[in-house]
């Protein structure tokens, strides 16, 4: 039996062959703590991103990125996995630093927006505007 539920933004799924053992788990966005980036795109290559991002339990693991596209511009998610497992730690100290690759197909200028968190007043994004170059 499989149960769906969508809590802005966060998914969770419960997966049981049992009633008592259900399987739980969330797929969040990550708190971004650092985005190291190039200070120029090239033309026709990849570019790298360092992505560093938290981990808030021993329960959580990288997922994947998350890119939405509008023209030159880019906003991209870290989404992060919680497996329960009931005995999860709290690591609010803990971060990890994962790579988001990104191929230049245009000669214009880039924005790249990385959701960094959220607070009352909204969502915050590192943001940075990129000049591409022809090598």
């Amino acid at each position: 039996m499989k149960y769906f539920f969508l809590l802005v933004g966060l998914v969770v799924l419960l997966n049981s062959c049992s009633v008592d053992d259900p399987k739980i788990f969330a797929i969040e966005n990550a708190t971004l703590v650092e985005v190291v980036r190039p200070d120029t795109l090239i033309y026709q290559q990849n570019a790298q991103f360092d992505v560093t991002f938290r981990l808030p339990t021993s329960c959580h693991r990288f997922e994947g990125f998350v890119v939405q596209e509008a023209g030159q511009s880019r906003t991209i998610r870290t989404e992060i996995r919680y497996d329960e497992t009931f005995d999860c730690e709290d690591t609010p100290n803990e971060t990890e630093t994962r790579q988001y690759e990104f191929f230049v197909e245009n000669l214009e200028d880039y924005t790249f927006r990385f959701l960094r968190g959220a607070s009352d007043t909204g969502f915050q994004y590192f943001e940075f505007q990129l000049p591409v170059k022809v090598e």
